[in-house]
């Protein structure tokens, strides 16, 4: 059965305004699967922020204050550039995972990150004091401890991911095709682009988005969306051109697909993240039957044996 809650009962909870009887009352509606009253709120607030009369920046904000009270994940669009480079630049602190290895950080609200091989996060100097912001260029897994008041966000190329308290994985640097992914492992979150689509992802879905107006989502395997931070390199039915563009970013060499052909063909494999590359390469090359060169310690080529 489905239970039904007031929606300015909603809109005081993720204002932070609720009384103790009202925020259990939220948390046992946040359970269930089906939130109507959820979704409405959502919807309508986007509707509201996304005015075409508004000026860019005037619609960031007021996308920023519906994301306040929706409480949950929004995705803004391509008006929005930020970088990890962008915030060195504006003096703020950067954490640089140049190992091949997965480093765990415990951020001052007691938020944790895996930060994955060969990536950075930049926040700012404020962090938890003015709000929770971070820009990501590479792979992470997020952990958010829960704060109505101080929403957390993650800044990529063209999406900005908001939250207040669940566990999602974001990667810009997985697919070929340089889209970015969103994965929901637990909670309940809303995805929004600064054309008005709104999509609310229930756990287990996916999110992938090149910028465009209306991205696909997709169940995921999280296994394989998660195996660096198991310490595996895990590929089910991948893309070869995928399975070689995360092999690059987590080992930090240079693989050449000089067939493009292939770039289709199906991958699958399961390796511990400590094997050498050249042994996961000439690996994959004698099951999937292609051909790999080294060309130097970090250059390989990728061709059809035939």
């Amino acid at each position: 059965m489905c239970m039904h809650i007031n929606r300015a009962i909603l809109e005081k909870y993720f204002q932070g305004d609720c009384s103790e009887q009202e925020r259990l009352l939220v948390e046992a509606y946040l359970e269930q699967t089906a939130t109507p009253e959820l979704d409405e709120l959502l919807t309508d607030t986007w509707q509201d922020a996304d005015k075409p009369e508004k000026k860019v920046h005037r619609l960031w904000w007021a996308a920023a204050a519906a994301a306040v009270v929706a409480g949950l994940i929004v995705l803004a669009g391509q008006n929005m550039k930020f970088t990890p480079k962008a915030a060195v630049a504006a003096g703020m602190d950067t954490l640089y995972n140049n190992t091949n290895h997965v480093q765990v950080y415990n951020m001052p609200d007691g938020s944790q990150v895996w930060l994955n091989a060969n990536s950075r996060l930049g926040y700012t100097a404020d962090y938890n004091v003015h709000g929770r912001d971070l820009w990501l260029e590479g792979e992470a897994l997020f952990k958010v401890v829960s704060n109505a008041k101080q929403p957390f966000n993650v800044h990529t190329r063209f999406l900005t991911t908001r939250v207040l308290g669940t566990t999602f994985h974001i990667s810009t640097v997985s697919r070929a095709d340089s889209s970015i992914q969103i994965s929901l492992l637990e909670g309940k979150i809303a995805v929004s682009g600064a054309n008005g689509y709104t999509k609310v992802l229930m756990p287990g879905e996916m999110l992938t988005s090149k910028g465009e107006p209306n991205p696909n989502t997709t169940g995921f395997d999280e296994k394989e969306i998660l195996d660096w931070k198991e310490n595996r390199i895990v590929f089910n039915r991948t893309t070869l051109a995928d399975v070689l563009t995360r092999l690059q970013q987590r080992e930090g060499c240079k693989i050449t697909l000089t067939d493009k052909k292939l770039a289709a063909k199906k991958i699958s494999g399961n390796f511990s993240a400590d094997t050498p590359i050249g042994e996961i390469l000439a690996t994959l090359a004698y099951v999937h039957e292609l051909k790999c060169t080294r060309v130097n310690d970090g250059t390989y080529l990728i061709s059809s044996k035939k």
